[in-house]
């Protein structure tokens, strides 16, 4: 955007220079009387013209493409005064165009609602789980349509990016996603996420709801992380909860996996102050009113969300020794390299084996794999992991679901159900031996091909999942769409389990089809080891639980 603005920069400053210029051409070639200087006359609509094909047409510029268009009147009428009236008429048009792009709203800025039409036809039309999910397309039409008319007619980029969130959280599906850049994103969600009063309000396995990253200025009034929370502005947390544009915001493919952040809104709700009702240490019911800190509540969410979801703080793919018994793997996104993408990662592989064998001569016998907060990427990686560590024998990862090419579409058998092409499947290599056991970490946020290594894994006997929730549970084929503003994603290839129905996704019921082992219980003891102590709870619960291993 910077390189189009800085065009149009350049064509503005072209006209007063062509003016001044051509001011000066008007008198020496009425002296000289030849035709060969009328062109150029030309040169400014022609420099305009390029330039504009560069950058594209934008309206506020008008007055500098007019600009150029009334140099040509030098070419038409080669006397002295037309041609100056000609160069100062353009010069001041020019200039005008340069508060009209500096000032008024929507400069660059495309169509919203265009842009939004665009993205909403492109999903309804190639959507694979419109049906699993009984999406009601012209109901989700009727209730956004408003929003993004009010987000063009502000001419605003930021609003026009909650917006979108909004919509794409109705699909419970983590694979629709928009984005414009990183830095308008991260001003939507500080816009939407409220004020900051200096506390996150979160959800215990229990039930209640306890106080974490709380600010220095609080712990002087008796809060500190763990305070159990009763009520904000007089409302449970819960409720409160809803009242967020954050919420709203929040994408989640499974029920149980937004139960478990409910609450985690609430916080940032309020005005310049916000009424507190809270336990103190003694037992006691306390109401206080908290003063607004500042307008970023974003920013102490995203921080107490981190704390929560934290993976093992080690470079990408690295094997690294826990303690005597236990190695982790570190996975942050599925995604190796390309050379290995070629190869069915098979460099990849032989790394991995290297690095194990090499810890299992120093005594390790276990493994964690750690996929918090893994992004998703590539199947074929998904595989190739899954055959290092599964028992030796032919194990099922998916099946691709039929394409029709006579009706470009796949072939629905009803009642839920798809109808099959082939199946995927491949050979373990127990790399672990009999001996080993396998722990695979996930977050809510573990997606798509982390989804596919959660279900793969949680089938091998030689395997636990552990979580203080489960995997997102957002699993199909995602197809990119760039348009005008930003880009646009949706689940567009579909992948089954053996009987026909959606592999992992949920459906109106709200559940994914995957679950974890051991769902760790987020309680005080959680709390205070990650807020207080700095702690890897989820990590030191696996260890633990790895020791007590009947072998």
């Amino acid at each position: 955007m910077d390189s189009i603005k800085n065009i149009d920069l350049v064509i503005i400053a072209l006209m007063p220079l062509c003016s001044v210029l051509l001011w000066a051409l008007a008198n020496y070639a009425e002296k000289v009387m030849s035709s060969r200087w009328r062109i150029c006359w030309l040169v400014p609509a022609f420099l305009t013209a390029i330039l504009t094909y560069l950058a594209g047409f934008e309206k506020l510029m008008l007055p500098a493409y007019i600009a150029a268009a009334v140099f040509v009147i030098g070419l038409a009428k080669p006397e002295k005064k037309p041609r100056k009236i000609a160069s100062v008429t353009a010069a001041v048009l020019g200039l005008t165009a340069l508060p009209l792009c500096t000032l008024v709203g929507g400069y660059r800025t495309p169509d919203l609602v265009k842009n939004f039409n665009n993205g909403f036809n492109k999903m309804k039309a190639h959507y694979v789980l419109s049906e699993e999910k009984e999406i009601d397309w012209d109901a989700l039409y009727a209730k956004y349509l408003p929003q993004f008319e009010e987000a063009e007619k502000a001419h605003d980029k930021v609003r026009n990016e909650i917006v979108w969130a909004k919509f794409c959280a109705e699909f419970h599906d983590l694979h629709v996603n928009y984005i414009t850049d990183e830095e308008t994103n991260k001003a939507a969600k500080k816009c939407a996420g409220g004020n900051d009063y200096g506390l996150v309000i979160t959800k215990l396995a229990d039930g209640s709801f306890a106080a974490v990253q709380v600010d220095d200025s609080l712990k002087a009034k008796g809060i500190h992380n763990g305070t159990p929370v009763i009520s904000w502005n007089g409302i449970s947390p819960a409720e409160a909860d809803k009242q967020s544009e954050l919420y709203e915001m929040q994408n989640y493919a499974d029920e149980d996996n937004a139960k478990f952040y409910e609450g985690f809104f609430a916080a940032g709700t309020g005005g310049e102050t916000a009424e507190l009702v809270y336990t103190d240490d003694d037992g006691v019911q306390q109401t206080i009113t908290l003063p607004k800190l500042n307008d970023d509540y974003y920013s102490r969410c995203k921080d107490a969300y981190e704390t929560i979801n934290q993976g093992l703080n080690v470079g990408h793919m690295t094997v690294t020794k826990l303690n005597d018994t236990t190695a982790c793997l570190r996975i942050k996104t599925m995604s190796f390299d390309s050379i290995s993408e070629k190869d069915d990662h098979a460099a990849m592989q032989k790394e991995i084996r290297e690095n194990i064998l090499a810890l299992k001569e120093q005594g390790v016998r276990d493994i964690v794999i750690d996929i918090r907060e893994n992004n998703g990427g590539s199947g074929s990686m998904v595989k190739a992991i899954a055959q290092l560590f599964a028992p030796e024998g032919e194990h099922y990862y998916v099946t691709d679901a039929y394409w029709d090419d006579t009706s470009h579409c796949y072939k629905s058998e009803g009642g839920g159900k798809w109808k099959t092409d082939h199946d995927i499947v491949f050979d373990g290599e127990n790399i672990l031996g009999d001996e080993g056991r396998i722990i695979v970490l996930v977050t809510a946020h573990s997606v798509s091909a982390a989804d596919h290594i959660t279900k793969l894994m949680s089938g091998f006997d030689n395997t636990t999942i552990i979580g203080f929730t489960e995997s997102s549970g957002s699993a199909q084929g995602v197809t990119p769409t760039d348009l005008d503003l930003g880009m646009f994603s949706f689940s567009s290839s579909l992948m089954l389990n053996k009987d026909g129905s959606v592999f992992i996704d949920s459906g109106t019921d709200y559940q994914s089809g995957i679950e974890v082992d051991i769902k760790v219980p987020y309680n005080n003891q959680a709390l205070t080891a990650l807020f207080d102590d700095g702690k890897d709870y989820l990590m030191d619960y696996s260890l633990e639980y790895l020791a007590e291993l009947e072998r």
